[in-house]
């Protein structure tokens, strides 16, 4: 009997080597097919984001939804192609072309995916397109619920504001300015901490429209006060102010010079546009009569 145990024990040991093979090439063979797998999609992602900029948006459109709903499948338990787009870019991008089809509630959803997936992608277009969309009740829900995550965050004020303004509640679009005004430093310090002293553009920014806001609530003195810190802050050869100023030159009846300022103004968002807007409007019925005359 101790003469077998030696044959026992080198058949045992050969069994668990073939074994080991076995489970080693099987492994090897899943890398291959899931490596494989996620090379495939990642040509999906290609040829989609060809087909968008060839025009073709349906084709894009179809392809970027297939490659949302494989991604997940195509990379568990683990992402082997480092090249291959994430998930939250796949229902970015969705939502961009969703977004150019028209299909504003599919666009605004693909965004709210790739918000849920990583957060502030697809942040800025969700917020100007429900501005865009005249849906500025849902905006205000959306800050709302941004702000209950972090109530010192200005981008959610700044989303308040413009929802307020749009719904025209100017006074209540004053106060969420100046609140997102006084969280900045913050919130600069954080997300970009080098860079140069002064003006920043988004303090400009939110003082433009502070001034605006302040402006059509009837406060002149806040809305003067408002545009002045841009003039006295920003560097010579900037013209940040030109909105605040438009504004402010048409409330003393200088037409040209209002129409000048907003002719040379570049407006960052949907709420600037429809300030512009709202203001070419309230030209062009100041100078009617005196154009018909």
């Amino acid at each position: 009997m101790n003469k077998a145990m030696p044959a026992q024990t080198r058949r045992q040991a050969a069994l668990a080597i073939l074994g080991l093979l076995v489970v080693v090439h099987a492994g090897a063979y899943g890398v291959y097919v899931l490596r494989a797998r996620q090379a495939a999609l990642a040509t999906v992602f290609r040829d989609a984001r060809e087909q968008w900029a060839s025009g073709h948006r349906d084709l894009a459109a179809r392809g970027y939804a297939h490659f949302v709903s494989e991604r997940p499948h195509a990379t568990w338990p683990l992402v082997l192609l480092r090249s291959l787009p994430s998930e939250a870019t796949g229902w970015f991008v969705l939502g961009r072309v969703r977004a150019e089809q028209g299909q504003t509630e599919a666009a605004l959803n693909a965004f709210s995916h790739s918000m849920t997936l990583e957060p502030h992608v697809g942040q800025k277009e969700y917020r100007d397109l429900l501005l865009e969309s005249h849906q500025p009740a849902r905006l205000r829900d959306f800050a709302l619920d941004a702000l209950g995550k972090d109530p010192h965050s200005p981008v959610a004020h700044k989303d308040l504001g413009a929802a307020a303004l749009t719904l025209n509640e100017p006074k209540l679009a004053v106060l969420a300015y100046q609140q997102a005004l006084h969280d900045l430093p913050r919130f600069l310090a954080v997300t970009d901490p080098h860079r140069p002293p002064g003006l920043s553009s988004q303090e400009a920014d939110l003082l433009n429209l502070l001034s605006v806001s302040a402006r059509l609530a009837g406060d002149r003195v806040m809305a003067e006060r408002a545009c002045d810190q841009i003039h006295q802050q920003q560097p010579k050869t900037a013209h940040l102010d030109r909105l605040c100023q438009a504004y402010a030159a048409a409330a003393i009846k200088q037409v040209e010079t209002a129409k000048a300022l907003l002719q040379a103004y570049q407006a960052p968002a949907p709420e600037h546009d429809a300030l512009v807007a709202r203001l070419q409007t309230e030209l062009h019925m100041t100078s009617a009569p005196s154009a018909a005359h």
